[in-house]
């Protein structure tokens, strides 16, 4: 018998849980089959994960992220990127030697932010992911060109 717990899921595709049977569990992406048995509440859902053989087992997963394949990511529109392609960008800054990478990219309420870290800066600074800070990304090049607002690198 397999374990059973609950998951908190963050996709806007919920088809996704039903295609999907072959998932990657935690930082050691552990390659599992989980089955998403029934929606508990708006975003939880109770979930049998193939690795475990007992609740507790399945309880000890908590706080553990889920991946899945790339590939069954839907597919973007132009100008639409999934945060984990803009990690580890170099940052190039318009008009300026100044450069960085960005660190990570967070979504607090009010729309996405980049954390860049610049070369010539010790703490981190989060830059807005808008057309008046972001000029270009070219993920080929794996760079982001920004034209950070006055006073935003200040």
């Amino acid at each position: 018998m397999q374990g059973q717990t609950k998951v908190d899921v963050y996709l806007e595709d919920l088809k996704l849980l039903r295609t999907s049977k072959v998932f990657f569990l935690g930082k050691s992406l552990l390659m599992t089959k989980i089955e998403f048995l029934k929606n508990s509440k708006k975003s939880i859902w109770i979930a049998s994960i193939a690795e475990t053989k007992n609740k507790e087992q399945a309880e000890g997963l908590k706080g553990q992220l889920i991946f899945l394949e790339k590939k069954f990511l839907p597919k973007l529109m132009a100008n639409e990127f999934y945060y984990e392609d803009l990690k580890g960008l170099q940052i190039k800054i318009d008009g300026s030697i100044q450069k960085g990478i960005v660190k990570d990219v967070f979504n607090f309420g009010s729309g996405d932010v980049l954390e860049v870290s610049l070369d010539d800066k010790k703490a981190t600074i989060y830059i807005p992911f808008d057309k008046d800070n972001v000029r270009r990304i070219d993920l080929s090049k794996r760079e982001i060109l920004l034209t950070p607002i006055k006073g935003l690198l200040t």
